[in-house]
């Protein structure tokens, strides 16, 4: 069997990897930065834990058997960490009215095809169509610009609900439930799962290269885990329409902001609140990590987001902009000033892919890789860490094995 190139040492590709290796496949790993994890970091500060994307991810059967395979604990949600708020003039677990509540149930009698997204129908027009105004504003679109930072009236239904019809070459598994249940993160940050992945490849004699790039080759097989422009850029010579259709998909910018603040500055406890779009708030949502997880402290740790497709000069912002506009969210949302201790920005243009109708387009209609490529990665279909990873198992079970 030939050995087999895994293009990426993010993610996608170090989870990739390892499923190849329990797999008994020979395996090389070509990154061209200088380290693994691609927008994953973690950074250790005086006053706590700082995630430079993903603070966790969302647990499964496959994901817990591979941390404990690989020697990675997993933390369980702290009882605090598991409200969720949605501010409607204040932070809520329910901030429905109960007309708006009762429209729910109504809106889902009916047979299947009424509840099932018709194609290329938006989150917006899906919503008003099912659940309901009140529902669809206050707890829908809030919930999903949190995952997607999307806009609502071009988020595609079908795609966040897993129920586009999809080409059989970019299917993917479904995640299983876990013994823990919910969000879980290794006790040192989501570091630790990369740096977990790397020494197991390493120890099973997979190479990792990094600061290096591979040319397509016809003949090697190869599992492509990069961005969809990544891997449009890689793909260009070897497969033209397909390249045009991946360079196609839309990206969105994000940024997140970590503050530090002492802990009597944390007066609500959860794991984090989403803001709907007519509260006045200019962030997508806020994160109490220290609520989440133990261990993120020992200051009181949030992580504002903002930018997405609402808000794509957020992005743009310098460090002082971001920082006031921060501590006016803030103000509005505690009804009280407090003044960080630290504040730690990232900014990641082009990060994540707008799971449009545009996109729905592009996937319904994505041409197959060359026989010796597969692609795995967030703009397939699913978002998601969890996600991501069983769309590899998926890969590695269904496509690697017609290339013995």
């Amino acid at each position: 069997m030939k050995p087999i190139t895994v293009v990426g040492a993010g993610f996608s590709g170090l989870t990739t990897a390892y499923l190849l290796t329990k797999a008994g496949r020979e395996v090389r790993v070509v990154e061209k930065t200088a380290r693994a994890g691609g927008l994953i970091r973690t950074n250790r500060t005086e006053h706590g834990l700082v995630e430079t994307a993903a603070n966790g991810i969302l647990n499964s059967a496959r994901l817990e058997a591979m941390c404990a395979d690989i020697g990675v604990p997993l933390l369980p949600t702290r009882p605090n960490g598991r409200k969720r708020f949605i501010f409607r003039g204040k932070p809520r677990q329910m901030p429905l009215s109960f007309a708006e509540a009762l429209r729910i149930p109504v809106g889902l009698i009916g047979n299947a095809a009424k509840l099932r997204p018709q194609p290329f129908e938006t989150i917006a027009a899906w919503g008003a169509r099912v659940p309901g105004k009140g529902a669809t504003e206050y707890l829908l679109i809030p919930a999903l610009g949190g995952i997607y930072a999307g806009d609502p009236d071009r988020l595609s239904a079908s795609l966040i609900f897993g129920r586009a019809n999809l080409p059989d070459h970019l299917q993917t598994y479904r995640p299983q439930k876990a013994r823990t249940r919910g969000t879980v993160a290794p006790p040192n940050g989501m570091q630790q799962l990369i740096d977990g992945l790397v020494d197991y490849l390493r120890q099973r004699g997979a190479e990792i290269n990094f600061s290096e790039t591979v040319p397509f080759n016809d003949s090697d097989p190869t599992v492509v885990c990069l961005s969809a422009s990544a891997a449009a850029a890689y793909l260009a010579k070897a497969s033209p329409r397909l390249a045009q259709e991946l360079a196609r998909i839309e990206m969105l910018s994000l940024v997140t902001a970590t503050c530090f603040f002492r802990q009597e500055a944390a007066t609500l406890k959860g794991f984090g609140c989403l803001f709907p779009l007519d509260q006045n708030f200019r962030a997508r949502g806020v994160l109490f990590n220290d609520c989440i997880f133990e261990g993120r402290g020992p200051a009181h740790s949030e992580t504002w987001i903002y930018g997405g497709a609402l808000d794509p000069d957020a992005v743009n912002l310098d460090d002082e902009e971001l920082t006031k506009t921060i501590l006016a969210d803030r103000t509005g949302f505690y009804q009280q000033e407090d003044r960080p201790l630290a504040v730690h920005i990232k900014r990641w243009p082009n990060a994540l892919p707008h799971y449009s109708v545009d996109l729905e387009r592009t996937l319904m209609k994505l041409p197959n890789p060359p026989s010796n490529i597969a692609l795995v990665g967030n703009y397939l279909g699913r978002i998601g860490l969890a996600k991501i990873f069983e769309r590899g198992a998926y890969v590695v079970d269904n496509v690697v094995k017609n290339w013995d």
